[in-house]
């Protein structure tokens, strides 16, 4: 397997991309939606995104280069905390170390992660392709935190990935609204310790 920035891969290779599941129950139609969103974002956004500094995004290929296992899109943001969800936080367990009167916390966003719909669930060498590939996010995020400030990765979770996360221990931030996905947070400490 290769992990390449997407600049350094075919666009056609890219074209055959999917995280569109074979079926979606009738319940599922929002789910399928934000699988439609991600394959958009792909194909469409992600290249522009990548050369213009918004965004960068990584893909991870076979080992012949020409399939998409899977992809993810990493951005800097700030995350805010209040007080209130500092206690809700100490409560599970989950201490942030927070300097007086700073609410804004460094972070990185995991804007995008999906896996193509023929390796979803599949496994390599005793991992899933979503494992190896968070995996990458991980090591990317601790180099950068190692150099820059930065405290989280911060992510909206669709409803079929919150425990894929949580298993890496994400903890859920702003729990889903009407038309908002969960937001999580992992702990970046965790990786460097």
């Amino acid at each position: 397997m290769h992990l390449l920035p997407i600049t350094g891969v075919n666009k056609q290779i890219i074209e055959h991309f999917s995280c569109l599941l074979s079926e979606y129950k009738a319940q599922q139609e929002k789910l399928r939606r934000d699988h439609e969103k991600i394959n958009h974002f792909l194909k469409e956004e992600a290249y522009m995104h990548h050369i213009h500094q918004l965004i960068r995004t990584y893909l991870l290929l076979n080992d012949k280069k020409n399939k998409v296992i899977g992809f993810f899109s990493l951005y800097n943001e700030e995350i805010l905390i209040s007080n209130k969800l500092m206690k809700r936080f100490k409560y599970k367990k989950f201490i942030i170390y927070k300097p007086k009167d700073n609410d804004i916390f460094p972070a990185i966003r995991l804007h995008q992660f999906a896996i193509d719909n023929q390796y979803q669930g599949k496994m390599v060498k005793g991992m899933k392709y979503s494992d190896i590939l968070i995996g990458y996010v991980f090591e990317m995020v601790r180099e950068v935190a190692e150099k820059s400030g930065c405290m989280f990765i911060g992510l909206e979770a669709t409803e079929n990935s919150i425990s894929f996360y949580e298993s890496y221990d994400f903890i859920i931030m702003k729990k889903k609204s009407e038309n908002v996905l969960p937001f999580l947070i992992f702990k970046v400490a965790n990786l460097i310790d």
